[in-house]
């Protein structure tokens, strides 16, 4: 089982019993002990024990994956303090009490059950990403922005999303939301070009009544609402540089001011941006800050445009074809392989948006249950960079049209229950076809 770290603060008696207590327990790991006086009796029961010691509690809670933070100080602004430096699945128990000694054994009980369970989570959430259910696409680009997902994840890390419109950046952000332990929190997502500077601020920070005309009642803003979660800043490069510096105060401190009233209050999310500007560029211009910039480009990641990965069209065309049967209530489950390669040849100046609109239009197109060059915009017909894809086409086709051929199979041999006969009635597909199909794909 994974142990469980936890961080003491305060060596006195108190601390000195607590420090023997949990040091006999198993799959519990003290990080460190801390106190302000290095001469306290747990501080030097711990140095024996070659336990780390110090005066200093922040950087184990900036630095350090902490489950259990134990308060054994008294001290009440002491623990406000850690509330606000603490990561959001630490959790804080202070006391002296009997009471207290229970409520602690509990909770490393707790959170081992929950450590056990969140990890059997981590793994499948893992393999989802991995395997085309959140970002979807085969071609080794995808696949590293995949993997950088993962790896950014489990930490606190403000991450920047760069790429064209209708890349996909807004599926990007949700999948790491989803990949962190912050998936069961909200998911909040901002556009930064919706609103007027004015009133973006209100629509972050919150307002007071009274505080502008129409300001009829107290409202939380949207970074309060996300408390515990994720926020998703969209196209960051377009907001104004007033907000931009109060959006900058936010990261380094967490606090947060309503309009119109005196009261501060703490908010702790995690930030992910996107843009699809230059902010390089918009920094020479005096149109960003680049203090701000620093502080997001900690880990960016850039999403390639859908040109640059044309060998994913087929994969997202009947992903989008799927979402549009349900959507529109329509029964159309092919793409004809013309049609397929009129998408793989063209240049996609929308990027993933655009296909997934052209897929949702064509099905509405459609008389029938296969989408047909007739069903796409004209503008497809018409590109010159068919014949440039064509021999890349070929093979992605192949492999497209194998893995929705066993698909089909098995969700008919599902819906007649094992019965085969029964599956190819179904399917409309003669028995003996049905059978080698079946072979053909090990079924």
């Amino acid at each position: 089982m994974d142990e469980i770290y936890l961080l003491i603060i305060g060596a006195g008696k108190g601390g000195m019993n607590l420090l023997q207590m949990f040091n006999a327990m198993e799959n519990v790991r003290i990080l460190a002990v801390i106190d302000r006086n290095l001469h306290a009796p747990g501080i030097q029961l711990a140095k024996k024990m070659n336990i780390p010691v110090g005066n200093d509690w922040k950087k184990y809670c900036l630095n350090h994956h902490l489950d259990i933070i134990l308060n054994v100080t008294g001290d009440n602004i002491l623990r406000e303090q850690l509330e606000k430096y603490k990561r959001a699945q630490t959790e804080i128990i202070d006391g002296r009490s009997t009471h207290f000694m229970w409520t602690l054994i509990e909770k490393c009980k707790e959170m081992q059950q929950y450590r056990k369970k969140y990890l059997a989570t981590k793994r499948e959430l893992e393999q989802y990403i991995r395997e085309d259910q959140f970002i979807v696409g085969k071609s080794a680009q995808i696949q590293e922005v995949k993997e950088l997902i993962l790896k950014v994840a489990p930490t606190p890390t403000t991450v920047l999303l760069r790429g064209e419109t209708g890349t996909g950046k807004e599926m990007v952000a949700r999948a790491i939301h989803q990949a962190s332990h912050l998936r069961e929190k909200p998911f909040v997502t901002v556009n930064c070009t919706a609103l007027t500077p004015s009133l973006m601020e209100s629509e972050l920070f919150g307002y007071k009544k009274g505080a502008f005309t129409g300001a009829e009642q107290d409202r939380k803003g949207l970074l309060e609402e996300a408390d515990g979660g994720t926020v998703f800043l969209d196209e960051i490069g377009d907001m104004n540089l007033e907000l931009q510096a109060k959006l900058l105060r936010f990261l380094q401190t967490g606090e947060i001011r309503p309009v119109g009233s005196s009261k501060i209050i703490f908010v702790k999310v995690r930030i992910i941006a996107a843009t699809n500007r230059e902010l390089e560029k918009a920094i020479e211009n005096k149109q960003f800050r680049s203090d701000l910039f620093y502080r997001f480009n900690t880990f960016t990641i850039f999403i390639p445009p859908l040109r640059d990965r044309i060998g994913d069209v087929p994969y997202l065309a009947y992903h989008f074809l799927t979402k549009a049967e349900v959507k529109l209530n329509k029964r159309v489950n092919r793409i004809a392989g013309d049609a397929l390669q009129l998408l793989s040849g063209y240049h996609w100046p929308g990027n993933v948006r655009e296909l997934e609109n052209v897929i949702e239009r064509a099905v509405i197109l459609t008389t029938g249950e296969t989408i047909l060059p007739e069903h796409l915009p004209l503008t497809m017909k018409d590109s010159e960079e068919a014949p440039e894809n064509k021999e890349n086409f070929k093979a992605v086709k192949s492999k497209v049209l194998e893995k929705y051929e066993k698909h089909t199979l098995l969700k008919y041999i599902d819906q007649a229950k094992g019965n085969i006969s029964q599956a190819a009635r179904l399917s409309g597909i003669p028995r003996r076809t049905f059978y080698r199909l079946m072979k053909k794909y090990g079924l």
